[in-house]
């Protein structure tokens, strides 16, 4: 009769068995935090908005042929509180006046932490206004611009502060 393996041999199957525990257990784990962080939606209206989709082409050729140029920039002190000035000029570069400017401000990671922000004129074609942001960070600055009928929605990612 052949002698038993010594204990070294019985161990392998185990070494499988545990290996394959580790990586279900790993990727339950990062399912877990999948599910937990973040409904997946983008949009609350996808049906309606693939509907519109022929309009908001539209929308944007008669954007285009505005050639509005708006330049944003924002900026955020240590407490949070943060100022943002629009400078928005004609297709010839010229300043542009007497529009109404609005601007939220959202957060891509957080929902609920979105801000309104209304921006006055200071004259020439520049526009400002203040806010104070619930948390730093990454946020997307959508800057909807009206002057009669014309609109101009401007879309910019900003790093506050």
């Amino acid at each position: 009769m052949p002698a038993e393996p010594h204990g070294r041999g019985k161990l392998i199957p185990w070494l499988f068995v545990a290996f394959f525990v580790l990586i279900l257990a790993v990727n339950g784990i990062m399912v877990w935090f999948a599910l937990d962080s973040w409904t997946g939606l983008a949009s609350n209206q996808a049906y309606d908005n693939g509907l519109t989709y022929n309009r908001n082409l539209e929308a944007e050729r008669r954007q285009e042929a505005l050639g509005w140029r708006p330049e944003l920039r924002a900026e955020a002190d240590a407490q949070l509180h943060g100022q943002a000035e629009l400078v928005l000029a004609d297709a010839q570069g010229q300043p542009l006046v007497g529009a109404t400017v609005t601007m939220q401000l959202e957060r891509p990671t957080s929902e609920g932490a979105d801000i309104a922000v209304a921006l006055t004129t200071a004259g020439s074609g520049v526009y400002h206004g203040a806010f104070a942001l619930p948390l730093p960070g990454v946020w997307t600055a959508h800057v909807t611009i009206r002057r009669g009928d014309a609109l101009f929605v401007h879309e910019q990612r900003l790093v506050l502060p």
